[in-house]
């Protein structure tokens, strides 16, 4: 963002509060909306309740539920016969959270049903051994008839809340309502006349079935919709949904507490704009609160998954295999936790939390009148304190040198930051923190980097404002953009000034310490653009050099010119196969060793994983995907790709073992003043691209071509390819933070954008592979990971001629041809672009031939 210098710091402060003040208070381009969720999402985390609620219990299906009773859906005398169990238990409300939307009729049943009719047609049912057959089938009909089992159980119960749901995306309408819907809506309304009352509620027109004599038996019904807020998380309960013209149907969690107090239709009002008033006796009413004219309530969570509620499995309640007393008098919920069957959502204590979990929180927010409030005072204070941080950063922050603004700022955050999560804590009341706390960051930012734009080139200014130089080494996780800007004031100063230097210095620390290496380095060449050598900056810089390649760990193999690290005999990991000899290199998702297979005396290399170092809930899925992926490598036998040996899981460790390859990887030769000649060059990338379509010929795509994943061997010229598989270790969505499929240098643009990929995507990497090693160049390039991104989704390459001369204009068609943005001008197989290739190596072996017979 470009600042006006002849602006006086007080019309900064002033333009921002006016631009705060007017996006809080109309919600237009209201960018801090997102903030603010997130930050209400670490106040819901901060006061989850880890006490279980006494008055609800879960019944749950579970893979071991699956796995003995067969295929989830169940046939429905088996729920019927839970049911049963259940009510004689003495569970006051059953909630069956499953949707029943069409008879279950099996083939049998219709084929009996069809034949009992035509045989009371035929007059023979009325008799002697005619009418003892008819009740034989009459029986056997019953027998069948799961449908009539779950029903009875629904009626001889008494108090099972069945679930409905809106179809959110049919564009039909359904003319009229069900007669069930209307017997266990809402009767009594106030508020109509409100403006927007009934615009704003969320209205739909067509409800998924229900079967008729389950929803006859039922004690309740209510709506399972949950809706999410713009980053995908739930948050919310809508408690009232408008329904056709005028039907105003419950919620599923509201349903619950309806049956539980014996509440009647005329014990609950809905009260337009401010929630919904529950009168649980004549002295006493509950009112569920909302916070917005869309009558959304707030969900106070507890912990989870699978902490805030007593679980208990389905199959142990079929088989009465629990104490009867455990559901006496409580609310049970029956539904599915088991991945694949139950609908999951991201919530702010789980990312993948079942429904049920998330009904059950409703619930009990409800049955303890744990609401999250917004009185209708808090807008008006949020405002006032927006203007007070307003009034700081437009007259006293312009006054402060920036090590006290620093300081005074940053209590300033924690300070209301803190009020906030106590207000939470305490009496459940939502403050919105975001647009204060933004307010205060940005405008102290650009006030700061407003002082730095206006300081001289001359020593004198540069020492002026030292101080503020100082406090910018504070922020190193600070943006691209405004790293840019706060490099190129460093450009202005005189760095012969040892502070100068000691500042880059420490500002230089500060990126690495963070993870940015690439701006450690720029800040590093910075000082050594001056004199050359500072303290221990040579040291830094070639190890920063060298984190790329050490990091991306794609290589398997040893090399000639590194030892290794020795393992550390205390913390090594322990295998009962392999013995660990050395370290090889760490990369994004384990840890690379040499190790000797203790059985066959084997030279191998071992992939660690640490499990504990993914979050609960998708360790065992790293684990799963990391054999599956291994199994998939391992079907792979071609002389250029390292074969798979072994893997397992051992210790909290899951490894792969693999060949162990002695050379070089080809990152080495991408550097200027080791590029390979051109016809070694062209030889390789061809077999590389000849590996390739063997790969995508079993149907695996690599995914992450790179040099650090192909091997050179020295003694042969050979290449072998590693890591097959292994780079989509990580789902997308779920891994740990800086982890990631692929190396963005090298990915395809439909790889970027999360598409579907197949070998055409390698095909575009090895292209990148090609343009490197003849120029010494990556063709795309970016000051950040989203402008490098950004380069690869539009900006066309660079001339790989004009970066070296001695590239033939066919290589460079072949590399353009491979580059194309559009996969369908791509060269569709690997092997298409290996033929070319080998052409031209033939072509260039030609002309050497005929220049050494003298020609």
């Amino acid at each position: 963002m470009r600042i006006n210098k002849k602006l006086p710091d007080w019309g900064v402060g002033l333009a921002f509060t006016l631009v705060f003040l007017f996006i809080t208070t109309t919600g237009v381009f209201d960018f801090t909306a997102a903030l603010e969720l997130k930050t209400l999402d670490l106040r819901s985390r901060i006061t989850a309740s880890e006490e279980r609620d006494p008055d609800i219990e879960l019944v749950v299906v579970t893979d071991n539920d699956i796995s003995e009773l067969g295929p989830f859906p169940w046939s429905r005398d088996v729920l019927a016969l839970c049911i049963d169990n259940l009510a004689l238990a003495g569970a006051k409300v059953i909630a069956l959270n499953i949707l029943l939307r069409e008879p279950q009729e099996g083939p049998g049943l219709r084929a009996v049903r069809h034949l009992r009719a035509s045989y009371e047609l035929s007059g023979l049912a009325q008799q002697g051994a005619g009418l003892v057959f008819y009740k034989e089938l009459s029986k056997t009909l019953a027998g069948l008839d799961n449908d009539s089992k779950l029903y009875k159980a629904l009626e001889k119960a008494g108090n099972v809340v069945l679930p409905i749901s809106f179809d959110l995306q049919s564009s039909s309408h359904d003319i009229k309502a069900p007669a069930f819907v209307s017997r266990h809506a809402f009767d009594r309304t106030e508020g109509l006349e409100k403006e927007g009352a009934r615009h704003d509620l969320k209205w739909f027109s067509k409800l998924e079935p229900l079967v008729p004599s389950f929803a006859e038996a039922a004690a309740g019904i209510g709506h399972v919709n949950f809706f999410k807020d713009q980053d995908g998380y739930v948050r919310n309960q809508d408690h009232v949904l408008g329904y056709l013209k005028d039907i105003y149907v419950p919620s599923f969690s509201l349903a619950i507490v309806k049956v539980f107090k014996n509440l009647k239709n005329e014990d609950m009002t809905v009260v337009f704009g401010e929630g919904i008033n529950l009168r649980i006796s004549p002295s006493s009413v509950v009112s569920v609160p909302v916070i917005d004219s869309h009558m959304r309530t707030p969900i106070k969570w507890s912990e989870g998954p699978a902490a805030g509620f007593n679980q208990t499995p389905f199959v142990k309640v079929l088989k009465n295999q629990v104490q009867t007393s455990l559901f006496r008098d409580k609310i049970v919920i029956i539904g599915a936790t088991a991945p694949g069957i139950s609908n999951r959502f991201a919530t702010p204590i789980s990312g993948n939390l079942p429904a049920v979990e998330v009904v059950a929180n409703s619930v009990a927010n409800i049955l303890n009148q744990n609401f999250i409030f917004r009185p209708d005072w808090l807008p008006i204070i949020e405002f006032f304190i927006l203007a007070v941080f307003g009034f700081f950063i437009t007259l006293v922050l312009p006054r402060m040198n920036a090590e006290l603004g620093a300081f005074t700022s940053l209590g300033l955050v924690v300070g209301y930051f803190g009020i906030g999560t106590a207000l939470f804590l305490f009496s459940n009341t939502w403050l919105r923190v975001a647009p204060s706390i933004l307010l205060l960051v940005v405008g102290y930012v650009l006030l700061i980097s407003k002082r730095f734009l206006s300081a001289g080139k001359t020593k004198e200014n540069g020492v002026a404002y030292s101080s503020e130089l100082n406090e910018l080494t504070d922020f190193p996780s600070r943006s691209q953009g405004s790293f840019n800007l706060v490099l190129e004031e460093f450009r202005r100063l005189p760095l012969e000034e040892g502070k100068t230097k000691n500042l880059l210095y420490t500002l230089g620390l500060g990126y690495e310490q963070n993870g940015q290496f690439s701006k450690a380095l720029a800040t590093y060449g910075l000082i050594m653009e001056h004199r050359g050598n500072f303290k221990d900056l040579n040291e830094r810089v070639r190890r920063l050099e060298n984190m790329d390649a050490s990091l991306s760990a794609g290589s398997w193999a040893g090399r000639q010119d590194d030892e290794g690290t020795p393992v550390d005999m205390e913390t090594k990991p322990s295998f009962e196969r392999y013995e660990l000899l050395r370290e090889l290199g760490r990369g994004k998702t384990g840890v690379v060793y040499e190790a000797q297979d203790t059985r066959t005396k084997q030279i191998v290399a071992v992939k660690a994983v640490n499990l504990a170092e993914f979050g609960e809930g998708i360790a065992d899925e790293v684990a799963d995907r990391v054999f599956r992926e291994a199994e998939s490598a391992g079907l792979l036998i071609h002389p250029n790709i390292v074969s798979i040996y072994d893997f397992g899981k051992e210790n909290g460790l899951v490894y792969i073992s693999m060949e162990y390859v002695e050379g070089q990887d080809l990152e080495h030769y991408t550097r200027l003043g080791h590029l390979l000649p051109l016809r070694e060059t062209l030889d390789i990338v061809a077999g590389v691209a000849d590996t390739l379509e063997y790969a995508h010929s079993k149907g695996i795509v690599h995914g992450d071509i790179k040099p650090a994943n192909i091997i050179r061997i020295k003694k042969t010229n050979d290449v072998k390819l590693t890591d097959f598989g292994i780079a989509r270790v990580m789902p997308s969505s779920k891994h740990k933070r800086g982890v990631g499929p692929g190396f963005p240098c090298y990915m395809s643009p439909e790889q970027l954008s999360g598409k579907k990929t197949d070998g055409r995507s390698d095909v575009f990497s090895v292209g990148v592979l090609l343009f490197e090693m003849l120029t010494g160049q990556k063709p795309f390039k970016g000051d950040d990971i989203s402008d490098l991104m950004l380069s690869i989704a539009r900006d066309r390459h660079p001339s790989a001629k004009a970066l070296n001369p001695t590239v033939p204009r066919i290589v460079e068609r072949i590399i353009d041809k491979s580059l194309e943005k559009d996969i369908a001008s791509r060269y569709q197989r690997a092997g298409l672009m290996a033929e070319q290739l080998r052409k031209v190596v033939a072509k260039i072996d030609e002309i050497l031939a005929q220049k050494r017979a003298g020609f």
